[in-house]
This record gives structure tokens, sequence and C-alpha cells, in this order.
């Protein structure tokens, strides 16, 4: 199993659960650095990833470098996943709404050349109730995806 981060803590704190929660099964291995660097070199192909970057906007006139954003990340990871594999996908921008979110996956795996199936949505826990008068409040978005 690979964690890539570009924060030294987050792959620090990475290795020390990998480490508790299989200590013995689990070959883990800690990186730092830039995931879309990461992706465009590594030879490595991945049964099942995990992309959930930090907000790429947090206003509306950062929204289309946003949607680029996540639809290079996803692209590269869609062409990483070996066939029949499964691709956690998750937004944090409250200004790219679930359906913007959901267009920009379907835009990745067009520009990936992948057959992709939607297996689940997912979003914020009960936890983080939603005000029918603030809908930017369900900023946390997710997509399972079998990757063909």
């Amino acid at each position: 199993m690979d964690s890539l981060d570009i924060s030294p803590r987050a792959v620090e704190l990475a290795e020390q659960n990998a480490g508790l929660n299989a200590p013995d099964a689990l070959k883990h291995q800690g990186m730092m650095g830039d995931v879309l660097q990461y992706l465009k070199q590594a030879d490595t192909v991945y049964d099942l990833m995990v992309v959930d970057p930090p907000a790429f906007a947090k206003s509306m006139d950062k929204r289309h470098n946003a949607v680029q954003g996540y639809k290079r990340l996803n692209a590269l990871a869609i062409k990483k996943i070996a066939p029949g594999g499964i691709l956690f996908t998750f937004s944090c921008s409250q200004v790219v709404d679930r359906q913007l979110f959901h267009d920009t996956i379907v835009a990745a795996a067009i520009e990936a050349g992948r057959q992709v199936r939607i297996l689940h949505t997912l979003s914020q826990p009960a936890d983080h109730p939603v005000s029918i008068f603030h809908p930017e409040g369900a900023y946390l978005k997710g997509l399972v995806l079998f990757v063909e």
C-alpha cells in the first residue's frame, strides 16, 4: 500500500496508522510529493486508489481552475487503476456542487479513455447537516468508481 501527500506530517501519521492497523500484514510505503507529478511518472498500477485532495476552490472566481484541477487529477488516477479496480474520489470545495463534480469526473474518464461506472455516490455524514437555506453547506461529496 502506498500513501502520497505533500505534507511530511500527513505522511508520518499515515505510516503510524498503517503500523497500528496491520503491523505484520500490511506493507505500507509513505511518500512525500506532488500527486500530479507522481501519477505522471509512476509505473505502478493500482487495484484501489483514494483521491482526496484539499479544497481546490474557496470562492466562485476560483471554480474554473478547481474543476480543471479535479479533472487532471482524476484523469491521471483513472489511467493508473488496473482493469476491475476501484477509485474513491472526493471534493470538499463548496463552490463545486455535486453535479459539477460528477460532470468533471465524467470528463476525466473521457480524457483517460476508460470505461467507468459509478458504484456509489457519497456525501457528508449526519454530523454535517445542510441548511436548506445554504445549499453550499453540502460541500463534501464523493464517488466510488469501478474502472473497467
